[in-house]
């Protein structure tokens, strides 16, 4: 099955895709507030071209080590702001591997508090923080990093619909199930549905160390 994340084409003027980082850094560098305020939750992705488009792709590893030196300053800089509020909040940067350009800086508190405790599982593999990969950006020492699955999530009735509908064979249907990691029954509304959940990569949950 083909990458979707494989870099085909040339990326051309990387003076000034470098430049976009610091462009993407400036925009979300202050916490809206006044949003959290409102939705109780917010995020902030690598919206950074050519990466992030419909069609997604990873940047080479000396730009995607820019880009995270800059969702650490983002990170910090939202962290001492929530800090000044005094409540509980949830900011943590979600780190994908390899499908870089998918990470994102997430935050939550009061009612949305544990709003995305479950929005991966764990994975029992053990693995240590690619360090190596990043080293040279930030200092790395004031973090704690937790390894999760990123994951393809599929309805069965929509997988046999596909095939209906001549998207699919049931041959693709065999390989998703012999793929998924886990297999869950679910009800909706009263109708009787399977998810598969196949694993695609990982995603590393970081946060600063309590007492930072």
């Amino acid at each position: 099955m083909a990458n979707p994340f494989a870099n085909k084409k040339k990326v051309r003027g990387w003076k000034r895709r470098i430049k976009q980082i610091e462009q993407w850094k400036q925009r979300h560098i202050d916490l809206d507030i006044e949003q959290l305020f409102r939705n109780n939750r917010d995020y902030v992705k690598l919206w950074i071209d050519p990466f992030y488009r419909l069609t997604r792709r990873n940047p080479p590893m000396w730009y995607s080590r820019l880009i995270f030196r800059a969702m650490i300053q983002v990170y910090l800089s939202w962290y001492q702001r929530l800090k000044q509020l005094n409540e509980p909040f949830y900011l943590k940067i979600w780190l994908y591997h390899p499908h870089f350009i998918n990470s994102q800086i997430v935050v939550a508190f009061r009612e949305c508090l544990d709003f995305y405790n479950n929005t991966f599982d764990k994975s029992n593999e053990h693995r240590s923080f690619p360090t190596a990969l990043y080293e040279g950006t930030v200092s790395l020492s004031h973090f704690d990093w937790a390894l999760h699955i990123d994951a393809d999530h599929y309805l069965l009735s929509e997988l046999q619909e596909d095939v209906n509908l001549g998207y699919r064979t049931q041959k693709d249907i065999e390989y998703i199930k012999e793929k998924a990691y886990r297999i869950d029954p679910i009800n909706l509304s009263g109708t009787f549905d399977t998810v598969f959940n196949v694993k695609v990569g990982h995603v590393w949950v970081g946060e600063m160390k309590r007492g930072n």
